[in-house]
């Protein structure tokens, strides 16, 4: 190969790079264009084209996270603003990048994230007020954040411990009930006995044996003939016996 062609070579790859970049401002413009109407869509449609087409180029991607950002989609915002921050040279579309990514961490309501980006853009550009008034925002939220996590938390411990204390007092009763149970069953087992027994015997007679009830007849005949005998010696006529006299 001679020296001509490696320079037509060169300079037809030097044009192909010219007509790229040239596509993707093309299409940058368009985004920009589309995103000042509000369509948000077609810019981040038109920033994609353009970062493919200029890879090196930051502009695009940053672009790409404002139009996610007003989509609504701050997580896909983020990733844009990290890339931005990351591998932006100039400090001050650094500031602008972690001043973006700080905003898309509060849109996730996450402050203690966006507060580290915040900073971040402050030690960049110090003069930038609206950045230092999103810090401010993002330390009050962080703050009511870990207040109204403290709430829960101690509303759950005070949950806990009042389950906790129902089923402890409900142990407990169960345990005396029970031993009341026990109490009265031992006070009324020998109570039961002695009114059942001569329930029991009322109701239901002991039988008399053949020899015991021939015994008691004997003896109410030895009673009858007992009784007779004294009433007869009662009804007899004594007898007077002459005295007899010594003449």
């Amino acid at each position: 190969m001679n020296p001509r062609s490696l320079a037509l070579l060169l300079v037809a790859a030097t044009a192909g790079a010219q007509a790229q970049d040239r596509k993707a401002d093309a299409a940058l413009s368009e985004g920009n264009a589309l995103y000042r109407k509000g369509d948000h869509a077609g810019a981040a449609a038109a920033y994609l084209r353009a970062g493919t087409l200029a890879p090196a180029d930051l502009r695009p991607a940053f672009n790409l996270g404002d139009a996610l950002y007003r989509q609504g989609d701050p997580a896909a915002a983020q990733q844009q603003f990290e890339r931005s921050a990351q591998e932006a040279r100039d400090p001050a579309d650094q500031a602008r990048a972690y001043h973006n990514l700080g905003n898309s961490h509060l849109a996730q309501q996450r402050p203690k994230e966006a507060i580290t980006a915040y900073r971040e853009a402050l030690r960049r550009d110090p003069s930038d007020e609206d950045t230092r008034y999103n810090l401010a925002y993002a330390q009050r939220l962080l703050k009511q954040q870990q207040q109204q996590q403290n709430k829960d938390q101690q509303k759950q411990e005070d949950q806990e411990k009042k389950e906790q204390d129902q089923q402890q007092q409900g142990q407990e009763k169960k345990e005396q009930d029970q031993e009341q149970e026990q109490q009265d069953q031992q006070q009324q087992k020998p109570g039961e006995q002695g009114k059942q027994e001569p329930q029991q015997q009322a109701q239901q007679p002991q039988r008399m044996s053949r020899e015991e009830a021939e015994r008691l007849l004997d003896a109410l005949d030895r009673q009858e003939r007992d009784v007779q005998d004294k009433v007869r010696q009662k009804l007899r006529v004594p007898v007077r016996v002459p005295i007899e006299k010594d003449w």
